[in-house]
């Protein structure tokens, strides 16, 4: 599908809506190594037992050599910050578990790396609800939280329960932005509890609550695009999926005027190693407006970064 100004999304017959031609940078950046910032939408730092922890958990087994990482690679953020650096990314999003017991000395920690770093809250425990949005609500008050995490093929409850309820109701009141696990899952588990059309419910009852959709949602691409075009509060992030194997079609999206901005840059290191991530990001055939707007800009805007 093309994007000229006579393409239409979508066949409903009360709803037609028109897509703009390119945005009007015509320079193409395949190659392009320099952004105004690079933000790294999920990166984690992992201590040796959290990995070994994440990959003896069933359906894990096999995630670090499906992506290709070294765990080892992000053990302290010393080692983070230097493949950052050695990226020329700005900034990461560390995710942390909600209840997890080194949460508040990591948040502590970060704070020495105010410019690079900051924490992205999981909900690691969905079926404890009023304890988790307890938690998140003390925990935000900290100036290094920036987001908020799903990953509903965790614990296998839908996106659209009412078990996370709670927690959208406290990223609404505090105006934190949630990312939420969306598509086929690498482990062996089972995906329905992430079909993006479960994002509808959040977005209906939770207006003007900012929600990326994570882990790019294929092989759902092309609902996911009609669902940016629908709600304006609705964004997806390319985390765990290489950009070379994104669907062109919502690449074309990316640059279109309607487009620019809707997705972000994220690695998943150390699990996909941000050093294949970002090279393949930064080769997308895209305009230097939305190159900008993907690598960075839109991540800083939305999750208020310094």
């Amino acid at each position: 599908m093309t994007f000229d100004d006579d393409a239409t999304w979508g066949n409903q017959d009360d709803m037609t809506i028109d897509v703009e031609s390119q945005t009007d940078d015509d320079t193409m950046t395949g190659g392009h190594a320099n952004t105004l910032t690079v933000v790294d939408l999920w990166v984690n730092a992992l201590s040796d037992q959290s990995a070994r922890d994440f990959t003896s958990q069933s359906g894990n087994e096999n995630v670090s050599d499906l992506l290709g990482g070294d765990l080892s690679a992000a053990t302290t953020l010393d080692k983070l910050i230097a493949t950052m650096d050695a990226c020329d990314v700005d900034h990461g999003v560390i995710a942390a578990g909600l209840s997890a017991p080194e949460t508040e000395a990591l948040l502590n920690d970060v704070l020495s790396f105010p410019t690079r770093l900051s924490v992205a809250l999981v909900v690691d425990r969905a079926d404890r609800p009023v304890s988790q949005s307890t938690r998140l609500r003390t925990l935000a008050e900290h100036p290094a939280v920036s987001l908020v995490r799903v990953t509903p093929l965790v614990q296998q409850y839908p996106l659209n329960d009412k078990l996370y309820y709670p927690i959208y109701t406290a990223c609404a009141e505090l105006g934190l932005p949630v990312a939420i696990n969306v598509g086929v899952p690498g482990p062996q588990v089972r995906s329905a509890c992430q079909h993006p059309s479960l994002l509808e419910d959040v977005l209906i009852d939770f207006k003007g609550l900012t929600v990326i959709g994570a882990h790019m949602g294929h092989p759902y691409e092309s609902l996911l695009i009609q669902y940016m075009l629908k709600w304006p509060d609705l964004y997806l992030s390319n985390s765990a999926y290489l950009a070379k194997y994104m669907d062109p079609q919502l690449v074309s999206f990316m640059d279109s005027s309607r487009g620019v901005g809707r997705v972000l840059y994220a690695s998943d290191h150390p699990f996909l190693p941000m050093e294949r991530a970002t090279e393949a990001a930064r080769d997308l055939p895209l305009s230097l407006d939305a190159s900008d707007a993907f690598m960075g800009d839109t991540a800083m805007r939305l999750l208020r970064l310094p």
